[in-house]
């Protein structure tokens, strides 16, 4: 895969991402309202991702370069955290806006634009392992990341026959500024300062891409968490999150 598009590789993950893309000699397109830092990134395309003619975007970027798509990485996503009866309904909508819609559109189109032209193409959505389970204080962030999770799942069925991969990657907390950016109501966001090297999760998602990996759940304690579901349903909320609840509640 030579060209890729990452939409949302302005900051945080996003711009580990285009980094570690850009080591491994890729062309690099980025898509997003940052323009990214790196002077070596192929073309900067300024879009609202939740108002975006996705279709327009993928055959303009065929036209600048004279190339197609080999992957898009969708990694753009927002958050609003705190107890669910204080979030206001229009922040809560703009959430699951842009984590749902925004990165279901943009596989939809990307699979549609690989289609018509019969070009092979990989769409990989990074989502959070907040998609994979329920989370206290995050359920418009869980709900928007589960549905964009189910959305890709079927996409990889009714392509998968015309070479076209659609998968998705499930990290967890990151050491970024996105948890303390966050809007909080009711509450400070917990663990807003803890999480795993940015960096360290780019690569694992790179390897994904590249097909060098296959575990899509990234970072130790999540793969526990998640095996732990599998394996002894609801002992997790029993032990660790409803005692998390009990803990946040009282210290009002």
């Amino acid at each position: 895969m030579n060209q890729i598009l990452v939409v949302g590789g302005g900051g945080g993950l996003g711009s580990a991402l285009v980094q570690a893309l850009l080591v491994s000699n890729r062309r690099v397109l980025v898509a997003g309202r940052t323009k990214p830092a790196d002077q070596k990134v192929e073309r900067f395309y300024p879009i609202d991702a939740t108002n975006q003619d996705w279709g327009a975007l993928y055959h303009q970027i065929v036209k600048d370069t004279g190339a197609a798509m080999d992957a898009v990485i969708f990694v753009a996503g927002s958050a609003v955290f705190g107890k669910t009866s204080l979030i206001p309904l229009e922040r809560a909508r703009q959430t699951v806006e842009l984590n749902f819609w925004a990165c279901s559109e943009a596989a939809l189109a990307a699979a549609e634009h690989w289609a018509a032209k019969r070009n092979r193409g990989k769409f990989l959505a990074v989502l959070s392992i907040s998609a994979l389970r329920a989370v206290p204080f995050e359920a418009y962030y869980c709900a928007g990341k589960a549905a964009a999770a189910r959305f890709i799942e079927c996409l990889q069925l009714e392509y998968a026959s015309q070479k076209l991969e659609f998968f998705c990657a499930f990290p967890g907390m990151l050491r970024t500024p996105f948890r303390r950016n966050a809007e909080c109501y009711g509450f400070e966001p917990s663990f807003a300062y803890e999480g795993a090297d940015v960096n360290k999760t780019a690569g694992a998602i790179l390897n994904l891409l590249d097909g060098r990996r296959t575990a899509s759940v990234l970072g130790w304690r999540e793969r526990t968490i998640h095996l732990a579901d599998r394996l002894f349903p609801g002992l997790y909320d029993a032990v660790v999150l409803r005692k998390r609840v009990r803990k946040i509640v009282k210290g009002d």
